[in-house]
């Protein structure tokens, strides 16, 4: 029996046991039931006790070809961020710029990028911001589960 078993019913044992013998001198004795509870034991799981799925291949990471847009405009920058950590309330995309994996300008040539991601990051945000006085972000999103491992960002 397992030691940590015997050490935890033992204290629990000699209460019972001292509860039910001291008797009552004078009174009739009525016969009462004493139930004594195991603690709950954990159960263990080995590592050679895991089955995984002949199809599973325990990649844990994604290569994600991204390309980039020509700049539509010559006169005004274009900056972009490629970001995995992000949310939208109200139509307002709020950003954790920590989390960005690409941060470049648009150039008068199209560019391509390949992005490592782990399998958590399965939804990118693309902001792109032209750098003008006023001027407001344009976001784009990506999922992996509607467009696969390629992302052309087309603005």
């Amino acid at each position: 029996m397992n030691t940590n078993i015997i050490k935890k019913l033992t204290p629990n044992l000699i209460i019972a046991l001292a509860i039910t013998s001291c008797g009552g001198g004078d009174e009739e004795a009525s016969p009462k039931e004493t139930v004594v509870t195991a603690p709950p034991v954990e159960e263990i799981i080995l590592t050679s006790d895991l089955v995984s799925t002949p199809d599973f291949n325990f990649i844990s990471n994604a290569d994600l070809g991204v390309t980039l847009p020509i700049s539509p405009s010559t006169s005004v920058s274009y900056f972009i961020n490629i970001c995995t950590d992000f949310s939208v309330e109200n139509n307002e995309v709020t950003i954790n710029y920590d989390s960005c994996k690409l941060r470049t300008s648009l150039k008068t040539q199209a560019q391509a990028f390949s992005l490592f991601l782990s399998t958590a990051e399965l939804k990118l945000v693309a902001q792109i911001w032209p750098i003008e006085a006023g001027a407001q972000p344009i976001n784009i999103f990506w999922n992996i589960a509607e467009s696969g491992n390629h992302w052309q960002i087309d603005i």
